[in-house]
């Protein structure tokens, strides 16, 4: 009988990491808790919204808004569970619809302030813009 297992242990051993591998493989990247970015990506970022973004994001001096709000309820509840890079890459593909597009770092440092305007805190590491952290921006019924 020890003969036995000892032929079959070689085998053991290469068929369990194949049979674990395939389970795990698929599941995709990982997330943190909330995506990171830095106190400078936000603060160029609110520059940036203003003159490319507020123009039909925010309501003017009359109250009136063009397009939807980029914080809040709405946005909590449209946003909160997607993935970091989806809102990246629907800003940088298109918005403004119109004039003049970010350039450089514009998109990445918009979405750092939206992050922080929505609540999330500034740390030391930079935002990747196409990471897929999940943006956890909770939803209506939660203020952050």
């Amino acid at each position: 009988m020890s003969t036995r297992r000892l032929r079959l242990t070689p085998y053991l051993l290469v068929a369990l990491p194949i049979a674990v591998v395939p389970a795990t493989a698929w599941q995709g990247p990982l997330a943190s808790d909330s995506p990171g970015f830095t106190e400078a990506q936000a603060s160029a970022g609110q520059v940036e919204f203003a003159r490319k973004c507020a123009p039909c994001h925010a309501p003017d001096d009359g109250g009136e808004r063009r397009a939807p709000a980029l914080s809040g309820p709405s946005f909590r509840d449209k946003w909160g569970d997607r993935r970091v890079r989806q809102l990246f890459v629907r800003m940088r593909d298109g918005m403004p619809p119109v004039g003049v597009r970010p350039r450089g770092d514009g998109y990445t440092n918009i979405l750092a302030f939206l992050l922080r305007k929505n609540g999330h805190t500034a740390g030391a590491e930079p935002l990747d813009p196409l990471s897929y952290d999940r943006l956890a921006l909770g939803v209506s019924g939660q203020e952050r």
